[in-house]
């Protein structure tokens, strides 16, 4: 007998809810609808409480982001998503959920995801890791990009271009930009700072790097699911990536 899945549809828009619930209605073998939430909060609570199989996320959602969401939840059910992002950018949900569903929502499509969801519960056991689709997602969020980085000293200021930047290096509470030709500058910004402000060409690979991946000369397999990148600078300079940042750097270089 095939299992029915307890599910949770979460959207803030009730005509998008009712339209999830008439395509699940033809899927009555494989799923069953337990509740609806049309905000963070009730779905927080909702899911929490009711423990269901899967839930149905709308993305966009109007008292918190759908990811802040999920990292409040107690209870960890499998996550398809529901989004109205391009094609491209949904790739990042490809690995890293059961499925997303691109809205306006196509029958089709929809008996497409059903099929997965089962194969997913049938493949061995997988931890939902809601840190990283919550990473890719920040990479996925348009940003106020910046040209060049300025660099305050006594009497003037330095306007550091990104296209010269090979890489920026966090220690010892300072951030430091090389660039490629062997220059270094002390900036005041933090790294996470920075990183919401370069545009999508820069790449945090570990806690203390943020690289230029237009200044990769090369890649190498490491151990633990590592990366060694050699840099494209006067130094040829090696730095080796982190392991929990692995799965955004094979988004971004489409490795």
């Amino acid at each position: 007998m095939i299992k029915r899945f307890k599910t949770i549809v979460v959207d803030d828009e009730y005509p998008a809810r009712l339209m999830m619930k008439e395509l699940i209605g033809k899927h009555l073998d494989t799923i069953e609808v337990i509740g609806e939430a049309e905000n963070g909060r009730t779905a927080i609570a909702m899911i929490n409480a009711l423990k269901p199989d899967l839930i149905f996320l709308d993305i966009q959602m109007p008292d918190m982001e759908a990811f802040s969401m999920l990292l409040q939840l107690d209870h960890k059910p499998m996550v398809v998503f529901t989004t109205a992002y391009e094609q491209y950018a949904v790739k990042a949900f490809e690995e890293h959920a059961v499925d997303y569903l691109l809205k306006p929502i196509e029958e089709v499509r929809f008996d497409k995801c059903i099929i997965k969801v089962r194969k997913f519960v049938n493949a061995a056991p997988q931890v939902v890791d809601y840190n990283s689709l919550k990473q890719f997602f920040d990479h996925l969020q348009p940003k106020k990009e910046i040209t060049a980085i300025p660099i305050k000293t006594k009497d003037k200021i330095i306007l550091v271009r990104l296209s010269k930047i090979s890489y920026l290096l966090a220690e010892q509470g300072y951030v430091m930009i090389y660039t490629d030709n062997g220059d270094k500058f002390l900036t005041e910004l933090s790294l996470s700072e920075l990183e919401g402000k370069l545009p999508s060409s820069f790449l945090r690979i570990q806690r203390s790097y943020i690289i230029n991946t237009e200044k990769i000369l090369e890649i190498n397999r490491y151990f633990n699911n590592r990366l060694i990148i050699l840099m494209n600078d006067n130094e040829h300079t090696k730095i080796i990536s982190g392991t929990t940042y692995i799965n955004q750097i094979r988004l971004a270089l489409d490795l």
